[in-house]
C-alpha cells in the first residue's frame, strides 16, 4: 500500500488524536489530492473541536472552488476570534478563481490583494517585474520579516514562473550570487522558491547545502523545493545533514516527507547512529510519518527509553502509527492517555482523560510545537523559537 492508501481511512478520524498525527504527516506533502482537502474543511465545519486544528494544517494545501465555497459558506458561522484560520486560506487561491468570487471574496481579502491578481492576471512583463522589484526591496529593508509582502512577491515570482519570464540563466546568476553572501536576498530565497516550481533538479546538492544555514525564510523555500523533487536522489544528498545537530531538523523533515523505501532506511540509518536522544526523538517521529512496518524496530525501541525531548508530541505520534498501521502493543493505551494528558495539560483545563472521544479544540493562548510561530516567521514553532 502507498502512503496514502494507508492514511485515507484515517483521514476523518473521530479519534483526533490520530487525525492530527495525520493533518501533521500531510502537512508538508505536495500530492495531497484536492478532494481530500475539501473532505477536510467539510469535517472542521461539522465539528467544533476539529476546527482549529485543521484549519491550521491545511494550509499548504490546494483550495480549490469547491474548497472556496465550502469556506465562503461556512466562515459567517464561525467564532470571530477564529476566522483568521480560513482567512489565511485563501493565500492559496489562484487568481482567477479568486477574481471570480470577488464579490462574496472582498470582505476576507485585503483590499490591495485584488491590483495584485489583477496585475498577475493582465500586467506586462515588465509590470509585473517593477512591482516584484519593489516588493524585494521592501523585505530587504524592513527589519522585521513582513510576511503579507512575502506572499505577495511569491505570488508574483509563481506568475514570472507560469508565464514563462525568468529564465535558467536569470536563475542561475542570482542564485550564484547568493551563495558567496553570508545571507541570502529575498530575491535570493525566492529563487529558491523559482527553482522547486521549475523542478531544476541540477540544483538539488547545492540546495540541500544550504541546510546548513541559520535563515529561516531561506531554510523554509528550500525544504520545500527539495520535498517538491520526491526523488531519492534528494534523499541521498540530504541524508548528511541528519548527522548535524544544526541541520537535522529540516533535513529530518524533508526526508520524511519524501515517501520511499530508500528514505525510511535512511531514516532508520541516522536514527542508530545517533546517541542524542532529542535526535532520535525527532527521527522516530519522521520514520512514523511514514507509516513503514520497515520501521517498526527502531519505534518500538525508542518507546523503551523513559526520555522526551519536549520537541516531538512522541506517544501521540506512535499511538498513531500502531493505529494507523493496525499493530497492536501492550503500551498502546498508555500511549494514548499519556498523549490526552498533554493535551489536556496543553489547553489547562481538567479534562477525563480516559475518554475516547474527540479532544476539544486548543487554546491559542498557546502554541503547539507543530503550529504557526507567533513570532511571524511563517515557521513551525519547533522549527523556530521552539528550538
Amino acid at each position: 500500500m502507498t502512503f496514502l492508501e494507508k492514511i485515507k481511512p484515517h483521514l476523518l478520524s473521530d479519534d483526533i488524536l490520530i487525525q492530527e498525527v495525520v493533518l501533521y504527516a500531510l502537512h508538508d506533502y505536495p500530492l495531497v489530492p484536492e478532494e481530500w482537502t475539501n473532505e477536510l474543511l467539510k469535517d472542521a465545519f461539522k465539528s467544533k473541536d476539529k476546527q482549529s486544528t485543521i484549519l491550521l494544517y491545511v494550509e499548504n494545501q490546494t483550495i480549490n472552488e469547491e474548497g472556496v465555497r465550502i469556506l465562503l459558506e461556512n466562515i459567517p458561522l464561525m467564532d470571530p476570534s477564529e476566522r483568521h484560520l480560513a482567512f489565511r486560506l485563501f493565500n492559496q487561491i489562484e487568481p482567477e478563481l479568486a477574481l471570480k468570487y470577488k464579490e462574496q471574496l472582498q470582505t476576507f481579502v485585503p483590499a490591495d490583494r485584488w491590483s495584485l491578481y489583477e496585475l498577475m492576471l493582465t500586467g506586462t512583463e515588465e509590470e509585473v517585474y517593477t512591482e516584484y522589484g519593489k516588493l524585494l526591496y521592501d523585505l530587504d529593508r524592513d527589519t522585521s520579516f513582513q510576511h503579507d509582502n512575502y506572499i505577495k512577491a511569491k505570488n508574483l515570482a509563481a506568475c514570472l514562473v507560469k508565464k514563462g519570464w525568468v529564465t535558467e540563466a536569470e536563475i542561475h546568476t542570482v542564485f550564484q550570487e547568493n551563495l558567496k553572501e553570508a545571507w541570502f536576498s529575498s530575491n535570493g530565497i525566492l529563487t529558491v522558491y523559482m527553482i522547486g516550481l521549475l523542478k531544476m533538479e541540477q540544483y538539488i546538492p547545492l540546495l540541500a547545502s544550504l541546510l546548513n544555514r541559520d535563515e529561516d525564510v531561506l531554510l523554509e523555500e528550500v525544504s520545500v523545493a527539495l520535498i517538491g523533487f520526491q526523488s531519492d536522489e534528494v534523499v541521498k544528498e540530504v541524508a548528511p545533514y541528519l548527522r548535524n545537530h544544526d541541520s537535522i531538523i529540516y533535513a529530518a523533515s524533508v526526508i520524511e516527507n519524501i515517501k520511499s523505501d530508500y528514505a525510511v532506511q535512511v531514516l532508520r540509518d541516522a536514527y542508530r547512529s545517533t546517541k542524542e536522544l532529542d535526535e532520535q526523538d525527532m527521527l522516530t517521529e519522521s520514520l512514523c510519518h511514514h507509516f513503514s512496518k520497515e520501521a517498526l524496530p527502531e519505534i518500538t525501541e525508542h518507546m523503551k527509553l523513559e526520555y522526551s525531548s519536549g520537541l516531538v508530541d512522541i506517544e501521540q505520534t506512535v499511538y498513531s502509527y500502531f493505529s494507523i498501521l493496525g499493530l497492536d502493543h501492550p503500551e498502546l493505551r498508555i500511549w494514548r492517555k499519556v498523549a490526552m494528558e498533554n493535551v489536556m495539560d496543553f489547553r489547562g483545563e481538567p479534562e477525563q482523560v480516559n475518554s475516547l472521544s474527540s479532544v476539544p479544540v486548543r487554546n491559542e493562548t498557546k502554541i503547539g510545537r507543530n503550529d504557526p510561530c507567533s513570532c511571524g516567521s511563517g515557521k513551525k514553532y519547533k522549527k523556530c523559537c521552539g528550538k
